[in-house]
Parts: structure tokens; C-alpha cells; sequence
């Protein structure tokens, strides 16, 4: 199973090392330095032509925890929360998001991602109901670039009351949206990673 990372617009992906690979321009991940895997990265991030980077390596979680060592690591958790034929978004920088948020020390994903979901949105009554994939993105971080990797939960509500977007992170609205209202106004004013989590109900 392949592992892929977005940044911003473009994709980052780690995968096994075969025959199909070997004669390609693939980076082999098992032989690099933490400098380098770095080097590649910012050299990617330049390139406005190129959308898609990847690293073969001959074990994906060895070749993992090999990426992963030139990066800031930082766990999050968050959720896609329905309510009969609707789910949860909210409007952040400008664009369409999921509820999210680093875990605390000690919390575990699950508890922080219905944390997160309640702080974000003023919302209560939730329950997981399914686990989803994780995503994986970088972004910018105190002068270098952290790798965050967000768990991911279905949860379901009855909440009725008015929802509260939390400010302070930069949240200016939260709503409800039906299938047919994602496909209109989210998918092309969202994030990848995003666009990840949603893409089985569409």
C-alpha cells in the first residue's frame, strides 16, 4: 500500500520498490540521509511544473519512518460528522474544511478528535461510528516544514442547537451540507487531503 502526502496542491508517494519501478526517476528512500530527503522536498516545492514527487523504498513502513526523520512529526485528529443527510464543513482561510486539531499529551486519537469537533463547532452528542484512512500533509513549521498525520472518524450527531464557530482558530463558519451542496461548493474550494476523506461519499 502506497503512503501519500500532499503539499498544498501537489503529492508526495512513498511506495514498494519493484520491478516497474527500477528503470524510473524514482528517489530510493532506503539510501537517503535525512539532508537529502530534505533537499529533494524544497527542490519539489519550487518546481511549478511538477505535481507529483516519489520515493520508492524497499519496505513502505521502513521507508516511512525514514521520511518521516527530516520532519517535524505531529499527530492530529479529526472528524466527518453527519446528521441525517447532511455533514459538518467549516470555512477556514478561505476555504472548505474538516474539524481538526493536534492531540494533546496523552489523549488519544478518538478523544481528541470528538475534542477537536466540539471546540471547533459548538457541537455535542457525537458518536464514531466508522474509522476512515489517515491523511498525511506537510506545511510550514518555526523556520522548517512538520509532517502532520490526522486521524480520521465518521461520527454521527442529533445535535440541534446553533453552532458556534471557534474564532480563535481562525474558523468563520460552520455548516451543514448536503451531498449535492459538497460537490457544489466544496470539492473546488477545499484542501487534497480534504478531498481524501470525502471522496467516498461523492
Amino acid at each position: 500500500m502506497n503512503i501519500t502526502i500532499y503539499y498544498l496542491s501537489k503529492k508526495i508517494i512513498i511506495q514498494q520498490k519493484n520491478q516497474s519501478t527500477e528503470n524510473q526517476s524514482f528517489k530510493n528512500l532506503d539510501d537517503m540521509k535525512k539532508s537529502e530527503v530534505i533537499f529533494e522536498f524544497e527542490n519539489f516545492t519550487k518546481e511549478t511544473n511538477i505535481q507529483e514527487l516519489c520515493f520508492v523504498t524497499k519496505n513502505i513502513e521502513k521507508g516511512f519512518e525514514q521520511f518521516k526523520k527530516a520532519f517535524k512529526y505531529i499527530y492530529a485528529a479529526g472528524g466527518l460528522i453527519q446528521n441525517n443527510d447532511t455533514y459538518l464543513f467549516i470555512y477556514r482561510l478561505k476555504r472548505w474544511d474538516l474539524p481538526k486539531g493536534k492531540l494533546d499529551m496523552g489523549e488519544g486519537p478518538e478523544e481528541a478528535a470528538i475534542r477537536e469537533c466540539e471546540e471547533e463547532c459548538g457541537i455535542t452528542q457525537l458518536t464514531i461510528t466508522k474509522t476512515l484512512e489517515p491523511t498525511y500533509h506537510i506545511y510550514p513549521h518555526k523556520g522548517g516544514f512538520a509532517l502532520k498525520k490526522t486521524y480520521w472518524y465518521e461520527m454521527t450527531t442529533k445535535h440541534q442547537g446553533k453552532l458556534v464557530p471557534q474564532l480563535e482558530e481562525n474558523i468563520e463558519m460552520v455548516e451543514w451540507f448536503t451531498k449535492e451542496q459538497i460537490q457544489k461548493k466544496v470539492l473546488s474550494n477545499s484542501y487534497p487531503a480534504i478531498l481524501s476523506v470525502i471522496n467516498h461519499l461523492l
